[in-house]
């Protein structure tokens, strides 16, 4: 499967698996960003994506991230319709500030295949739901 990347500005560095092994591909920041304890900001990536059909881009926070810094990814997802710039929003949750560099990541893409699945009303669901 191929990904079509466009960078939106020639400082971004381009999305890239931070290990060969890992699963998440790794978003930069684009430029400096300093969070302030308890706000949320909308980071620039530089970048677009083409995501093929069938499949969806997860953003995620990375492994550790959230631990050392008290850092919040809210999760979204990258469709095979979107083509704008992909930008993570990014909380604060600590009593302390945190900088990220520009090129320094910041979240990672999680690629999975996505189906449509085939909705049907019913009025019994069947199954035991009690616990």
């Amino acid at each position: 499967m191929e990904i079509l990347i466009k960078r939106l500005n020639d400082n971004a560095r381009l999305p890239a698996y931070g290990r060969e092994a890992g699963p998440g591909i790794d978003l930069y920041a684009l430029d400096d960003v300093t969070i302030e304890p308890g706000e949320r900001v909308l980071v620039q990536t530089g970048v677009a994506l083409a995501m093929p059909v069938g499949y969806i881009g997860l953003i995620w926070s990375q492994r550790g991230m959230t631990t050392q810094n008290a850092m919040k990814v809210t999760t979204d997802i990258v469709d095979s319709g979107y083509r704008e710039e992909v930008r993570v929003e990014l909380t604060n949750t600590g009593s302390e500030q945190i900088h990220f560099a520009a090129g320094e990541p910041i979240a990672q893409l999680l690629v999975q295949q996505a189906q449509h699945a085939h909705l049907i009303e019913a009025e019994d669901l069947g199954g035991d739901t009690e616990k």
